[in-house]
């Protein structure tokens, strides 16, 4: 069977407290959403660097929602060491809110050709992360960035800064927003767990089947309860 989703709405509850594998705790808190624009209602999840590159068709989820503006929330990881100082802080996860409504039923959010239906034991569909940062996108959004010559450039230069406000190596909090021609909240970018890998993203269904959210999870806690 294909990788099963995680208890989400246990791992990701605000204030709880997850042992690390180092001895030190892992307590969860939520940042507040910021707004990402969806003038196609076409959602990718990927890499931020590789925006305009390839076919936004390909990229794209396979499940449409309606054209609009919805909050980017990030699910972060505080690490505190045994004298109760956090030492580090991850995301954990990068949630996209289509509806407020609870949560029922999480499934693996597909691209066109993927079919879950084939994926082995635990295997999962995902996207590759080898520069430890991920975005959610709108395709039409995609295909402007293509006409950039330097958005992978805006995206270093958002993302690591130094004391002075130049690119350096001082990390900036996330979530970052970029904005493309006159979109101001066209792309919203984060880091991603505890580095690269390939990540899932999961789309959430209400009680009606309705779309509730895309949730990319970044592996940074484990389900207390999977023996693994």
């Amino acid at each position: 069977m294909p990788l099963a989703a995680p208890d989400f709405i246990g791992l990701f509850e605000p204030g709880a407290i997850h042992p690390s594998t180092d001895g030190d705790s892992l307590r969860v808190r939520v940042v507040p959403g910021v707004p990402l624009s969806l003038p196609s209602g076409r959602v990718i999840a990927m890499e931020p660097f590789l925006c305009g590159f390839d076919d936004a068709e390909k990229l794209a989820f396979d499940e449409r929602v309606a054209p609009g503006t919805y909050p980017v929330v990030l699910v972060m990881v505080d690490v505190v060491g045994e004298d109760g100082k956090v030492t580090d802080t991850r995301v954990a996860a990068a949630r996209l809110e289509i509806r407020d409504e609870p949560v029922v039923s999480w499934e693996l959010a597909l691209r066109p050709g993927q079919d879950a239906a084939g994926l082995s034991d635990d295997e999962y569909f995902g996207y590759p992360v080898d520069g430890g940062t991920g975005c959610f996108v709108d395709a039409q959004t995609f295909e402007a960035i293509g006409e950039e010559e330097d958005f992978a450039d805006r995206v270093v230069s958002a993302m690591w800064e130094d004391d002075a406000g130049a690119p350096g190596p001082k990390r900036t909090p996330d979530p970052v927003t970029l904005a493309v021609e006159d979109d101001g909240h066209a792309v919203v970018v984060f880091s991603t767990g505890w580095g690269d890998g390939v990540y899932p993203t999961w789309i959430g269904r209400t009680a009606d089947g309705d779309v509730a959210c895309f949730l990319t999870d970044f592996d940074a806690l484990f389900d207390e309860d999977d023996p693994c």
